[in-house]
């Protein structure tokens, strides 16, 4: 899992070389050539690619982490957590 910048600087590792990910828009176009072999989805919001989740911000950072919940433990886990989060 990555949020926001974090994707630019796990996607120069290579790491994530040929795989769709996001990242913050506001750092978009002055961020992504620094990783130039990822598939950088700019409209998304979060994006899952395999084993990585990647978001384009702290607020999607948090529907991503509900998304990765669900998809380890099932939905009623994540709505459990959204709803002790206070989260909608």
């Amino acid at each position: 899992m990555a949020v926001c910048t974090g994707t630019v600087l796990l996607g120069m590792t290579g790491l994530l070389d040929g795989r769709r990910v996001t990242t913050n828009k506001l750092d978009f176009t002055s961020t992504v050539p620094l990783a130039p072999h990822v598939e950088w989805v700019k409209e998304a919001r979060w994006v899952e690619d395999g084993k990585f989740f990647t978001s384009s911000g702290v607020s999607a950072g948090m529907d991503m982490a509900l998304a990765v919940v669900a998809n380890l433990f099932g939905v009623a886990a994540a709505e459990r957590l959204a709803l002790a989060c206070e989260y909608e």
